[in-house]
This record gives C-alpha cells, structure tokens and sequence, in this order.
C-alpha cells in the first residue's frame, strides 16, 4: 500500500500543481482531498469533471494574444501569451480573461 501520508500534508493548492506538473492539466478546485491525493499519487486517472472549465476561456485567450502579441505583450510581464501551457492559477487567468472576454470572442 503506499503511503500517502505527505501528500496529506499539502493543500489544494499544492496538489493541484503537482498534478498540473504531471500532465493532468487543470483540475478544478474543490475535488475532495482523499481524491485528489489519489490522482496525484497514480492510483486514480482525471475523470472530464475533474478538470477545471477555464480551459475553453484559455484556449480563446490564447489565440487573442498570438495574434494580438506585439499590443499586449507589456501588459503581461513574464507571460509569453501561452494560456494553455503557462502555469498560471485559475484566478490569475480569470484576471487576465474577464477584462479582455469582450474581443477575447
């Protein structure tokens, strides 16, 4: 049996990221915590409602900054306009997305 008992001793957040880390993408918060320790130590797979809606909201905001780099790009220091690999938290994405959802669309 492994033993889970550092993974315990995280929070959500830090789980969240180490299942981000491991390929998993984003999973939403508020996955019960005996769960989300078993995704992030292998014993369980993501089932589609574990993961987190903003990857449709990413991936539109991802394209509005590719082709909107060169205006934008001084507004986002350290982000490369790469929603849907850079490793920014839900609500640093809400903040980035909902100030733009008018001609994110």
């Amino acid at each position: 049996m492994i033993d889970d008992t550092l993974l315990f001793s995280c929070n959500e957040t830090e789980l969240l990221w180490m299942a981000r880390r491991q390929g998993m993408g984003f999973l939403r918060r508020g996955i019960q915590k005996d769960r989300l320790v078993a995704l992030v130590s292998g014993r369980e797979i993501p089932k589609p409602d574990d993961l987190s809606p903003t990857g449709y909201t990413r991936g539109k905001l991802e394209k509005y900054l590719q082709a909107n780099i060169a205006a934008v790009s001084n507004m986002l220091p350290g982000c490369d306009g790469m929603c849907t690999k850079y490793p920014c938290s839900e609500g640093r994405h809400a903040m980035c997305f909902v100030p733009s959802r008018g001609v994110v669309q």
